[in-house]
This record gives C-alpha cells, sequence and structure tokens, in this order.
C-alpha cells in the first residue's frame, strides 16, 4: 500500500461514519426512554464485555503481540452500519441498534483512546516509543464524532435528498469497507498465511462468545427476545474500519498497513460467516 492510499484511509472511515449519520434522526434516539433497561444492557454489553471477552480469548490462546493487541483493538471499536443492517434481517429492533451505534460511536471519542493505551503499554511495551491518549482522542473525535454529527445534520437539513439518495451513500460505503479489508490483507499477506489458522480460532471464538454472553444477559434481565437478539447483533459486530484505520496512526506507520490491522481485516471477512447462520437462526425464533 502506497503512501497516498494510506493517506486516503481515514478519509474512507470520514466517510463511513458520516453515511452513519445520514442514517440518524432525533427520533432514533426516543427508544432510549422507551426501552431503558435493553438500551443501558446493549451499552453495558458493547463497552465492558466486548474488550473483556477479546481479553479473555488473548489471555488463553497468547497470541503474538502485535496480533494481541490487534485483537484487543476490533474489540474496543464500536458497531456500524452493517449490525444495524443485520439487526433488519433479524427481524430486530432496529431503532434500539441504531440508537447504540450512534451512542456508543460518540462515546468512542472517550473510550477508545483509554483501552488502546492501556492495552499498548501491555501487550506492545517492547515496541519503541510510546502513543498518545489525547492524539487518538482527537483523531476519533474528527474521524467519528465529527462526520456522524454533520451527517445527521446533513439528514435533518436535506431530508429528502439523503432519503433518496441513501442507496448510493452505503453502496460507496460498503465498497470503501471491502477496499480496506482488502488492503489490509494484502499489506500483511506473508503474516496471514502463518497466522491465519490462530487468528481465525481466536476471533471466531470471540464472535461466538459474545453471542452467547449477550443472550444470557439480556435474558437475565428478561428482555424480550426482540431486543435479545438485537443486543446480540450488536454486541457481537464491531466496526473494522476503524479499526483497521487507526493500526497506522498508533503504529505512525507511513507506508503499508502494520500487522497489528490483521486480525481486523480478517474480522472483517469472519463476522458473516459466524454472524449469517446464527441469524438465519434466530430471526424466526419467538422467544
Amino acid at each position: 500500500m502506497d503512501n497516498t492510499a494510506l493517506a486516503l484511509l481515514p478519509l474512507a472511515l470520514a466517510y463511513i461514519m458520516f453515511t452513519l449519520g445520514t442514517g440518524l434522526k432525533p427520533s432514533d434516539f426516543k427508544v432510549i426512554a422507551s426501552h431503558p433497561k435493553a438500551f443501558f444492557v446493549g451499552l453495558v454489553n458493547q463497552v465492558i464485555f466486548v474488550p473483556l471477552v477479546a481479553l479473555a480469548v488473548v489471555l488463553v490462546m497468547v497470541p503474538p503481540p502485535a496480533m494481541a493487541f490487534g485483537i484487543m483493538l476490533i474489540s474496543f471499536c464500536p458497531g456500524g452500519v452493517t449490525s444495524n443492517i443485520l439487526t433488519y434481517y433479524a427481524k430486530g429492533n432496529v431503532a434500539l441498534s441504531v440508537a447504540l451505534t450512534g451512542v456508543v460511536s460518540l462515546l468512542s471519542v472517550v473510550t477508545l483512546p483509554i483501552f488502546i493505551t492501556l492495552a499498548f503499554d501491555h501487550f506492545m511495551q517492547d515496541q519503541a516509543g510510546s502513543i498518545s491518549a489525547v492524539k487518538i482522542g482527537l483523531v476519533m473525535f474528527l474521524l467519528t464524532t465529527l462526520p456522524v454529527t454533520l451527517g445527521m445534520l446533513a439528514r435533518y437539513k436535506f431530508t429528502n435528498f439523503m432519503i433518496r439518495r441513501s442507496g448510493i451513500l452505503n453502496g460507496l460505503a460498503s465498497i470503501f469497507f471491502v477496499l480496506i479489508v482488502f488492503a489490509a490483507i494484502a499489506s500483511n499477506w506473508a503474516l496471514l498465511q502463518s497466522q491465519l489458522t490462530n487468528i481465525g480460532v481466536e476471533l471466531i471464538l470471540i464472535i461466538m462468545g459474545l453471542f452467547v454472553l449477550s443472550i444470557l444477559t439480556s435474558q437475565l434481565f428478561k428482555l424480550s427476545w426482540f431486543d435479545t437478539k438485537t443486543i446480540s447483533i450488536e454486541t457481537s459486530i464491531q466496526n473494522s474500519t476503524t479499526a483497521i484505520t487507526l493500526a497506522p496512526i498508533i503504529m505512525g506507520t507511513a507506508a503499508g498497513l502494520p500487522a497489528i490491522a490483521l486480525p481486523a481485516a480478517v474480522y472483517g471477512v469472519l463476522m458473516y460467516v459466524v454472524a449469517l447462520p446464527v441469524i438465519a437462526l434466530i430471526r424466526n425464533k419467538s422467544g
């Protein structure tokens, strides 16, 4: 990956987050008041349990430091439009999914810098240099919070236009996502060949573990199955684009994506492989 392509990664992420914002409207957040318990369970699962499950798998499987940090990085990232679409296919509570995606994405400007700094200090302590939580926070604001906010503003100001063009906007976002995943894989092809089996097993364990844990926590709080399967999808599907884009920023890479981006790239493919069969099983389940 040359320097020009690498420089375009943040712009691609910003565009994807902008499209997320264009799908949000103030009324989407009313579900927080109408389903407060479900929203709280989903928020705790997403922000706390996802990293904890990833950490447990990493500690048990003991992957190389760069792979361990890369796996943790994807666990820190919020969900994306993909989780909303999969919730729709699962016949879940799309409004709840959208609200969780929006809120967690906005919160990531605070949570990501803290989690990334802690994980870097633990897993990458032999790396030269250090990372700045303030810098990561600023980057997250510019690449996620600001584009999402601008997307919501564009939706408010140009509602009809944004609704009519939503298919085109989301289609371009999907193309950018695919290109980013392939770029990360191509930049680390040799490493992928040696680590694919291990990374794949670890990521599958995390995704399946999150599906099971989120269903259990939802049932513990006696949530409806409508909300339960929504939370299970929202908890298990992360925004791998964010992790891939942050990887060179974290490592200060000037050319090519660093190894820590590889788990996110593999995850970008595996999440569909694991999630789609699960969704097929739960979409028509009534409780």
